[in-house]
């Protein structure tokens, strides 16, 4: 049976070093929603900006159907062989629903305070946001892709504050997981 764990949390918080760190010491298949955007992104000889794949994800859903990149995702999901999967950035109601109709599933909400995330965002200088300013920082958390992150939270099964060392989040995780690998 597979175990597939589902990383939600805010910008900058750490879902994707958990993610990382979930495939490199349990060999999980890592996943994201956004790889379905990258990947028409890479069509259209656009680069992967958080702007770009906001804009994308909405208008997919907006014409296509709430569910158009969740059903796709799902698809990707059954083909995988793996014992464990980790997908990295779960950010709406129906991705939680997804996740939840696999037998073994686990939710965990990763969290930091606003400056070291911003901090962190800079420091990556992904998608773009090397140069992001505070103040733009805070606009792109209040963008439809980021408003349901505290229900998020509310249904995650479990909850890491990100604010130690990496070896403090490890161990964080490895308690999660307990006996369940």
């Amino acid at each position: 049976m597979k175990l597939i764990i589902g990383l939600a949390g805010r910008m900058g918080s750490g879902k994707t070093v958990v993610c990382n760190y979930l495939h490199g010491r349990y060999g999980a298949k890592q996943m994201r929603f956004s790889q379905i955007l990258m990947d028409i992104l890479d069509r259209l000889y656009l680069p992967h900006e958080r702007e770009y794949l906001q804009k994308l994800g909405h208008s997919l859903r907006t014409s296509l159907g709430e569910d158009v990149i969740v059903n796709a995702f799902e698809k990707d999901m059954e083909r995988v062989t793996s014992r464990v999967v980790a997908i990295d950035g779960i950010r709406y109601v129906n991705e939680v629903k997804m996740l939840r109709k696999f037998e073994d599933n686990l939710l965990i909400f990763v969290d930091a305070p606003v400056d070291i995330r911003f901090r962190r965002c800079r420091a990556r200088g992904e998608k773009g946001e090397d140069k992001i300013e505070f103040e733009e920082f805070l606009r792109a958390e209040k963008r439809e892709t980021e408003r349901h992150i505290d229900e998020m939270e509310k249904m995650a099964d479990y909850r890491i504050e990100n604010t130690k060392s990496l070896k403090e989040l490890y161990k964080e995780v490895d308690r999660i997981l307990g006996n369940r690998l």
